[in-house]
């Protein structure tokens, strides 16, 4: 394959990030890619955007499907409506960030592979992880389960201090003293900084695609919590995170949310509070481990499943 479109929507955070991270790994390969961002229907639809496949983010775009003798889609189980299942006709393989996605998709298509993904690599070599500071990156999403992690450190005034990332569209108007809130634009060196300084990383998502924030923070050498669902828990394991267990879930899109339970997300804390700071540079080391193999296999994996 000489020539791929990446089609996505740019929306400022993790479609952009999968667009870029899906083009280098091609770029590794050979390829020669094009990413034209798809803000309208209509957006860059001309004769110079063609090439011999299409690689689909997230959705199926089908006023795109005559650019490419080809089309494949990446998608993401929580954010793939219903409504929109007759556009896989249009599609020839579905390539899954997940064995969970994997599972989801092969009940809709005949032609559905398993390639992982990856994350940015945010590690620091300069900064060493303080595992006594806890981080909660919540950004602009609405999945973080943030409201149940201020509701616990409501709870808990002696818990350690809490730092909370959090787009000011869904920021608290006041939080516990013992939270210490970011709700401004953080430049990416700042981000970086922090995400390598705080050595927990509090990561209890409702649902992921395939979770950049939790990966990252793999990367960065962090002590990892998120929630004993998929597809959170195929990338933290036991050797390598806290798993906290789920109590309900939800239908979202051909996905689900799962919610961990109040309490037992306050016992999971408890026990990152109360471990070793050795016990948590050992699930630290592991997770970056894991990172860089993964890192390392992901471009291989793609490449091999669009020949």
């Amino acid at each position: 394959m000489n020539t791929a479109l990446i089609l996505g929507r740019s929306n400022g955070v993790g479609l952009d990030r999968d667009a870029t991270l899906v083009r280098e790994a091609l770029e590794q390969g050979g390829t020669v890619c094009r990413s034209p961002a798809i803000r309208s229907l209509g957006a860059l639809l001309n004769h110079a955007n063609r090439a011999d496949a299409a690689i689909h983010l997230e959705r199926v775009f089908p006023l795109w499907k005559g650019k490419a003798p080809r089309n494949f889609l990446i998608p993401n189980q929580e954010r793939f409506p219903a409504r929109h299942l007759g556009r896989l006709k249009k599609i020839d393989r579905i390539l899954c960030k997940s064995s969970h996605a994997e599972e989801i998709f092969s009940r809709h298509h005949p032609s559905v592979r398993f390639i992982g993904f990856t994350s940015p690599d945010r590690l620091s070599e300069t900064v060493r992880p303080d595992y006594g500071r806890f981080l909660h990156l919540a950004g602009r999403s609405t999945l973080k389960n943030t409201s149940a992690l201020l509701a616990l450190w409501t709870r808990h005034p002696e818990w350690p201090v809490l730092t909370l990332v959090q787009h000011p569209d869904n920021a608290p108007n006041e939080v516990p003293e013992n939270v210490d809130l970011i709700d401004r634009y953080v430049p990416d060196e700042e981000l970086r900084d922090l995400q390598n300084r705080c050595g927990v990383h509090l990561c209890p998502s409702l649902s992921e695609g395939w979770g950049h924030y939790i990966v990252e923070a793999m990367s960065c050498r962090a002590a990892v919590l998120t929630t004993d669902a998929p597809p959170m828990n195929e990338l933290v394991g036991p050797d390598r995170g806290i798993l906290v267990p789920w109590e309900r879930k939800e239908a979202r899109h051909l996905g689900w949310n799962f919610h961990a339970g109040l309490e037992a997300l306050e016992k999971a804390v408890e026990e990152l509070i109360g471990m070793s700071v050795e016990r948590k540079e050992a699930l630290g080391a592991c997770a970056r481990e894991w990172f860089v193999a993964n890192d390392r296999d992901f471009a291989q994996r793609l490449i091999e499943a669009l020949r």
